[in-house]
């Protein structure tokens, strides 16, 4: 009895052992761990906080505030990085303003970064918007990962990288357009040297890309780099506008430098109005030779392994400005727009011009010199730099469209020029019109030299497809009457002193000095040629097309050309029907003392001989022989009246005989070789009468 007792007793002891040992933890551990020995519980992770399991723990991180535990040693992990307040119940950090992420460890971007960018760490920060690094010595280029930062904030700050167009810490400020100061002068453009090299290779291959301040250029390594290859793939940036380039010629990069070498020389000559920067990447026209990264990660090297890229500074000094409304105005960094300054205008403030409000009636800006005895300039207009024609003073545009400038030479460019008062004096430079001609209405042109070595008047054409005429003078007058009264060119010393003289009817005088034609002939077509004094002195031919040639004041015609002809008279046409030569004179007939036509042998003053008369026609009427005589070989001779004179030589006929219808008289012997009729006396061979 008593051992079934003790039996029952101890299995209800072994049955209340479990219970027993539990009730030695707190609570049981509340269900979130294991009850040790001791009565210790052991939590499960997340609920370590309390002695029963029954609070939660939150996320830890580095310590924002914290007692250093050794030299530089501080900022221990501890639950929400000492910058929030951990809820237990649900083992949540609930993280002061200004902290953000599951142990507050990260610092929450201002604003969320106004929704105009995104908020990253400042280890992201570095990776992938770092200058690339190479550890290499004077190396420029890597792998196209930034430096990698590793010290306890490394994940714990956080900063906004803003949309292109967008800076400041929450990106909430606009960018204005940015560009040169347009009143600074003589600047340079940036311009930067990228060289690729290869020390044990003979090639290259795959893409070099180059990164400038956040936007990347790719560059083929087996297509020929072209200074047009270059210029397009960098243009094709959204933070440049245009570049120059100058690069080596080669069928591929491979043949460029034995195949070891390629170089680009690339100068920057302009960046876009509204800029792609941002609160990371942005310069004032003359970025650092730091904005500039090469990636090589992408470049094969053909037989060979070592390969780096090298970037020099060709020109950084005195460069162009890239800077918001063009330092002419003021940028509203809330609407991005450009506030003027007074003088200027445009999207970027470079418009270098005057805007003033103004009534239809009313100037648009008005210059008053006040006083009577104002003796300075009312408007003046200078420049500090030295006179060129690569600016200007003024520009006056209608409607965009230039109607007037004055060049930084003084040069005048307008569309017409109207002068109401005093005309206009040229004192040096002359007068250049390019096009549109010159046209006076009134009191002529005069033109005054006082320079023996110059031209008075020169016009030149230099247009080989000419047709019109390089000098014309007109008149609009078409009162026939009148024509003769006025002259359309004249020349001489004076009005008074005409040496020649073209009349409105068209005639053509020469008063003085005689015409000398040299070359060409002279062709007259209608009109006729008179000469009234000085003569004409003819070196070639004369021709007279149409009527005649009238010389009012004699000719003379000089021939020093051994077997050509003095003076040849030509009818020229088949139908001719009038007289090729006629000599008349409007002197009465019978007058002795002139000679209608006169053949004369000049006198020879080297071996005595005087002039000699040959044939004369004179205006008794008469014609005579004066020597050598007649000979008549053809066709006869035929005297209708007034008869027939023989003085000396006699008179031979060879052949045809010789018939005399009136009285003959014969001063001296008369010899007959063939019969003779003689008003009915016939004499025959014998000289027997019958």
């Amino acid at each position: 009895m008593y051992d079934s007792y003790m039996k029952i007793i101890f299995l209800m002891i072994l049955s209340l052992m479990p219970l027993l040992t539990d009730a030695a933890c707190p609570r049981g551990c509340s269900g979130h761990g294991t009850c040790g020995a001791g009565g210790v519980c052991t939590c499960f992770p997340g609920f370590g906080y309390s002695a029963d399991c029954s609070l939660r723990t939150c996320p830890t991180g580095p310590a924002w505030a914290d007692k250093a535990s050794a030299a530089d040693t501080a900022h221990a992990n501890v639950e929400c990085s000492n910058a929030g307040i951990c809820d237990r119940s649900i083992g949540v950090c609930e993280c002061f303003e200004g902290y953000t992420g599951a142990a507050c460890r990260r610092s929450s971007c201002p604003n969320d970064c106004s929704d105009n960018g995104v908020c990253m760490t400042i280890k992201d920060a570095g990776l992938y918007l770092g200058r690339d690094y190479d550890s290499k010595p004077g190396a420029t280029g890597g792998d196209g990962m930034g430096p990698k930062y590793t010290n306890w904030d490394a994940e714990s700050i956080g900063v906004c990288n803003c949309d292109f167009g967008f800076f400041g810490p929450d990106c909430s400020r606009r960018m204005c357009p940015k560009a040169d100061d347009p009143i600074t002068i003589n600047q340079n453009y940036r311009s930067i040297m990228f060289r690729l090299k290869t020390g044990n290779g003979a090639g290259f291959g795959g893409t070099l890309k180059v990164n400038f301040l956040g936007h990347i250029a790719e560059f083929s390594m087996t297509t020929k780099w072209t200074p047009a290859y270059c210029k397009q793939q960098w243009e094709k940036l959204d933070n440049i506008e245009s570049v120059n380039c100058l690069v080596d010629e080669g069928n591929s990069i491979n043949s460029l430098y034995e195949g070891k070498n390629a170089t680009m020389n690339v100068t920057f000559t302009a960046f876009p109005k509204l800029p792609s920067e941002n609160n990371f990447f942005s310069h004032t026209g003359n970025p650092p030779i730091s904005s500039f990264t090469c990636d090589t990660s992408g470049i094969t090297v053909t037989a060979g392994t070592s390969k780096s890229c090298v970037i020099k500074d060709l020109v950084s000094t005195d460069i162009r400005e890239y800077e918001f409304c063009g330092r002419r105005g003021t940028c509203d960094f809330t609407s991005g727009l450009c506030y003027c300054f007074t003088g200027y205008t445009g999207m970027d403030c470079t418009g270098d011009s005057l805007s003033v409000s103004a009534s239809n009636a009313e100037p648009a800006l008005g210059v008053t010199a006040v006083g009577n005895d104002f003796i300075g300039n009312v408007l003046e207009v200078q420049s500090q730099k030295a006179a060129a024609a690569d600016f200007k003073f003024m520009s006056c545009k209608a409607d965009g469209t230039e109607v007037f400038s004055i060049t930084g030479q003084g040069r005048i460019n307008l569309g017409e020029l109207v002068i109401t008062q005093t005309g206009a004096t040229i004192q040096d430079g002359g007068l250049n019109i390019d096009s549109g001609g010159q046209t006076i209405a009134q009191h002529g042109m005069y033109v005054t030299n006082h320079l023996g070595g110059q031209n008075s008047l020169q016009v030149t054409t230099s247009n080989t497809a000419m047709t019109k005429a390089t000098i014309a003078a007109y008149s609009t007058t078409t009162a026939a009457a009148n024509k003769p009264n006025f002259n359309l060119i004249e020349a001489g010393e004076s009005s008074a002193a005409l040496m020649f003289k073209v009349r409105g009817d068209g005639q053509t005088s020469i008063l003085g000095g005689g015409l000398k034609v040299e070359a060409g002939g002279a062709t007259v077509v209608r009109g006729g040629l008179s000469i009234q004094n000085g003569g004409a002195t003819i070196q070639s031919t004369i021709e007279s097309l149409d009527h005649s040639l009238y010389v009012l004041s004699g000719a003379s015609i000089y021939n020093n050309r051994k077997n050509h002809t003095v003076l040849k008279v030509n009818a020229g046409l088949d139908t001719h029907n009038g007289t090729a030569l006629e000599v008349s004179s409007d002197a009465a007939a019978g007058n002795k003392y002139y000679s209608l036509l006169k053949t004369v042998i000049n006198a020879d003053a080297d071996n005595g001989s005087p002039a000699q008369t040959i044939f004369r026609v004179s205006a008794k009427p008469k014609t005579e022989i004066l020597a050598g005589g007649l000979d008549v070989w053809a066709g006869g001779l035929k005297v209708r009246a007034g008869g027939l004179r023989v003085l000396a030589g006699g008179v031979t006929i060879g052949g045809g005989g010789i018939s005399v219808a009136g009285a003959t008289t014969f001063a001296d012997a008369v010899e007959f070789d063939g019969a003779v009729s003689i008003a009915g006396v016939t004499v025959d061979a014998t000289g027997a009468t019958l």
